[in-house]
């Protein structure tokens, strides 16, 4: 009798056991995209400025000579489109698309494989056998998304697939803010494409995103001063009280004059033929100021603050960043130029290889040698900017799509972050089981490097193991 009591104490919580490792090994308990948080979002202060040593709040994290040659450089490349005739060195591959989409099982919004008839009027309204069918100058009236083809439908890998499908467009290139100059290459066969280029992007745009700009409109506009805007989302409306566009973090605008609440701007708008003029606007002192802006960690910082949360966009998609969209917008206000991609950005100035040592050797160079709110730390396929150490780890800004994870039976997954966010290196650890893997950054770390590239520079401490 005493054992088939035992027996039946014994079995409801066998019973439980099981239940609890089955829901573990199937996911039951596995944390759900956008319904539980990694831990580093509760763990580390999500403001950069708490990030901030008071010591060097105000402290230059470069000398003056080479602030100059940033900020020459800078507009130096802005500028660019206007002062080159023909396709800019830069574009290399204007057609890329067309040869992944005819090599490749490519999907389409309604994520069915991309059509052979479909692909074939994309070529056609592309009309890659007449590129480049212009060499005129022009400059965004308003924030467009640039594409890879002229159209707005998405073209993707295959959505079935961890990190593809949605929301990865592979047509998406970025997004261009308004009053950038451009120069405009091509135009697609029905006119309501331009093919343009930049120093550091190309793609396709709506013909009404672009005005056609004049040497004289060319010369008023590069003329500065300059304002740099620190603000996202800030409405810009003209004199005569019509709104023109948002600006962003990383806009550029000639300024007309400095006043004791706002900033007046001028503005590229379009007449009626495309053709750009210019106009008076005011934007608001809190959201801007005198480009360049003094680059240090307490003005990074508060810059930074305002990118914090914002969602992840892939390719600037929806009016949103990915991880080399922020580092640039970020940069871009105080004079530092950077390229677009995460893995251009991660060739600028000072290069330390990380690759070959142990992830826990990788964090302690980092910590060692990296500058905090200069120095960008990048894996394959991602970008971060050091801010400093947290309680011993180190700390890094990001706009994180999502960490790696892998399932007992080697299915690859994601556990979606999906904003601009501070981490450590080793994001959403605490769930790591023998069930449940969860990617450690540390292991695909590459390099680390600070895009100042001057004379009189203190270059970061090379390799010493």
């Amino acid at each position: 009798m005493d054992k088939i009591h035992r027996e039946k104490r014994f079995l409801p919580g066998l019973f439980a056991m099981t239940a609890l490792l089955l829901a573990a090994v199937t996911g039951g308990c596995l944390p759900a995209g956008g319904h539980q948080r990694i831990g580093d979002l509760q763990r580390l202060p999500q403001n950069p400025l708490a990030y901030v040593a008071e010591e060097t709040a105000c402290q230059p994290l470069f000398p003056e000579a080479c602030r100059k040659a940033q900020t020459a450089g800078f507009l130096e490349k802005f500028f660019l489109p206007w002062h080159v005739a023909g396709p800019l060195p830069a574009t290399e591959k204007p057609f890329w698309a067309i040869q992944w989409a005819r090599e490749h099982t490519v999907f389409s919004e309604n994520l069915r494989p991309l059509t052979a008839d479909r692909l074939e009027k994309l070529i056609h309204q592309a009309a890659p056998e007449t590129y480049p069918s212009l060499d005129r100058k022009g400059i965004t009236v308003r924030r467009c998304d640039l594409r890879a083809l002229p159209t707005q439908r998405p073209l993707l890998n295959n959505p079935a697939a961890a990190g593809q499908g949605f929301p990865f467009d592979n047509l998406q290139h970025a997004a261009l803010p308004a009053n950038t100059p451009l120069k405009v290459t091509h135009v697609s066969r029905d006119g309501a494409w331009v093919f343009v280029e930049t120093a550091a992007l190309y793609g396709w745009l709506p013909a009404t995103c672009v005005a056609w700009v004049n040497e004289a409109l060319a010369s008023a506009f590069a003329k500065g001063p300059y304002l740099a805007v620190t603000g996202d989302e800030v409405p810009v409306t003209d004199d005569q009280g019509i709104f023109r566009f948002h600006a962003i973090i990383g806009n550029i605008l000639p300024v007309a004059s400095a006043g004791d609440g706002n900033h007046r701007v001028l503005i590229a708008v379009a007449d009626g033929d495309r053709q750009a003029y210019l106009v008076y606007a005011e934007i608001a002192k809190d959201d801007s100021a005198l480009f360049p802006l003094f680059l240090s960690p307490q003005n990074l910082a508060t810059v930074a603050e305002r990118m914090m949360g914002q969602s992840y966009g892939w390719g600037e998609s929806f009016g949103n960043r990915d991880c080399s969209a922020t580092i640039r917008d970020l940069f871009a206000p105080f004079g530092i130029w950077l390229p677009r991609n995460s893995s251009r950005q991660a060739k600028e100035g000072e290069v330390i290889p990380l690759a070959a040592l142990k992830p826990a050797r990788k964090e302690e160079r980092i910590l060692e040698t990296a500058v905090p709110f200069l120095t960008l730390i990048r894996i394959p396929g991602h970008i971060m900017l050091y801010l400093g150490h947290h309680e011993g780890r180190a700390a890094v800004l990001h706009t994180l799509w999502g960490v790696r994870t892998k399932n007992w039976r080697g299915k690859e997954g994601r556990w979606l972050v999906g904003e601009t966010v501070i981490t450590t290196l080793q994001p959403g650890m605490e769930r790591n089981s023998p069930w449940y893997r969860i990617g450690d950054l540390r292991e695909r770390v590459a390099s680390m490097n600070t895009p100042a590239v001057c004379d009189g520079f203190q270059k970061m401490p090379g390799e010493r193991d």
